[in-house]
C-alpha cells in the first residue's frame, strides 16, 4: 500500500509541476483519458466538465487567461487506497495575474480526488474543487 501512496504523491507532484509551468499536457497526464473523467470545478460556466477533452479545454483557456507565471502550491495532501481505487484530499493555492484586467488573484481551493489504477498507473477519474466562503459576507 505504501508503494501506491508513493505513486499518488508522485502523480500530484507531476500535476503541481505542470501547473507551475502552465503545461496543459503535463497537467492532463494525471487524468483518465476518455469520457469517464468528471470534474466539478470552481470556475464556470459550466462548472462541471465531463470527459478528458472538456477538461483539457478548460485548462487551456485558464492558462491563456493568466499573464506571466502561475504560482501553484499544494498542502495537506492525504490519500487512502483500497485495491485499484483511492481517494485523496488537499488544499491547492493558485496565484497570478489575470491577462485581461491585469488584476492579481490568489486563492486556495479544497480538492477531493478519486483515483483509479488504470493499466498499472494511477489516474484521477473524478475531482471536486470548492472555494471556502465567508458565511457572513458570502464572499
Amino acid at each position: 500500500m505504501s508503494y501506491d501512496l508513493t505513486q499518488l504523491r508522485a502523480l500530484e507532484d507531476a500535476f503541481a509541476k505542470g501547473m507551475n509551468a502552465k503545461d496543459v499536457d503535463a497537467v492532463m497526464a494525471v487524468y483518465a483519458h476518455g469520457g469517464s473523467l468528471f470534474v466539478f470545478d470552481v470556475v464556470g460556466p459550466p462548472s462541471a466538465h465531463v470527459g478528458w477533452d472538456a477538461y483539457r479545454e478548460a485548462f487551456t483557456n485558464m492558462f491563456a487567461a493568466i499573464e506571466g507565471p502561475l504560482r501553484f502550491t499544494m498542502s495537506d495532501f492525504e490519500a487512502d487506497v483500497s485495491g485499484d481505487v483511492a481517494y485523496g484530499r488537499s488544499l491547492q493555492r493558485v496565484s497570478g495575474i489575470h491577462a485581461k484586467s491585469g488584476k492579481t488573484f490568489d486563492y486556495t481551493v479544497r480538492v477531493t480526488d478519486v483515483y483509479r489504477k488504470i493499466g498499472g498507473s494511477w489516474r484521477i477519474v473524478q475531482e471536486h474543487l470548492s472555494l471556502p466562503i465567508d458565511r457572513t459576507t458570502f464572499a
